[in-house]
């Protein structure tokens, strides 16, 4: 309301991809990703995995559950309780957008313009689709009204 500092965390953060807020946590893209619980005043850490290292992609936070893409295009699900892995499955990447969730499914595009969508609830993870743009994309998909859209700097997609 004043612009105040409430309280400040100051063990280093990512300046690429974005912390996420998911309920009344923080998940905090610091030295891996850092769980933190603001507090009138003050932040306390509740984990911290450093093995969950986002490469350019922002974290996600889809029900009990985080995902990160890290520099290699790895997605990595992990509990938001505790940070522990359960599963990592190979993407085609290079990626500079962030992935976004619409209903029960992850989507991403990578660099080269191919969509792509995974089944987050199968065992190892299961990419379900793909479709090739054939345009460079370096940005994150959109989700409004029932739709993906996604955009290059020539052209714009709506994927239902």
């Amino acid at each position: 309301d004043t612009g105040k500092t409430v309280w400040n965390y100051e063990d280093g953060a990512s300046t690429i991809p974005s912390s996420v807020v998911s309920g009344d946590l923080i998940y905090a893209v610091s030295k891996g990703i850092t769980a933190l619980a603001p507090e009138k005043g003050s932040v306390t850490q509740l984990w911290r995995n450093e093995k969950l290292n986002p490469g350019t992609a922002s974290p996600l936070v889809l029900g009990d559950h985080l995902y990160v893409v890290n520099a290699a295009g790895v997605l990595i699900k992990a509990s938001v309780k505790n940070g522990d892995e359960a599963w990592k499955l190979r993407l085609k990447g290079p990626f500079s957008g962030s992935p976004v969730a619409a209903g029960k499914r992850i989507h991403i595009v990578n660099e080269r313009g191919i969509f792509q969508t995974i089944d987050p609830d199968a065992p190892e993870g299961k990419m379900t689709q793909e479709i090739e743009l054939k345009e460079t994309v370096l940005t994150t998909p959109a989700i409004s009204g029932g739709a993906i859209y996604v955009r290059s700097d020539a052209k714009l997609w709506k994927l239902q």
